[in-house]
């Protein structure tokens, strides 16, 4: 497993926040440094997730229009 999913021009990185387990998904360059923040659902501290490249997603836009990553339900 990984950090970060490869896609054609940029990569996946998850951040979850060990407190109350919110996750949100950010759009990297490759190679690039990010840095994780604070939780916007508790204010902790959040931390970069592993994930797989064989988990299936669709990308969604939320309502203020920051686009998410949804894990599709079989």
């Amino acid at each position: 497993m990984s950090k970060r999913l490869p896609l054609i021009n940029c990569e996946v990185v998850r951040e979850l926040c060990d407190h109350c387990r919110r996750e949100r998904f950010h759009f990297v360059p490759p190679g690039t440094a990010p840095a994780t923040g604070r939780c916007v659902g508790c204010g902790r501290d959040s931390k970069l997730a592993d994930m797989s490249d064989s988990s299936i997603f669709r990308l969604m836009t939320d309502p203020d229009g920051e686009m998410v990553i949804v894990p599709v339900e079989r």
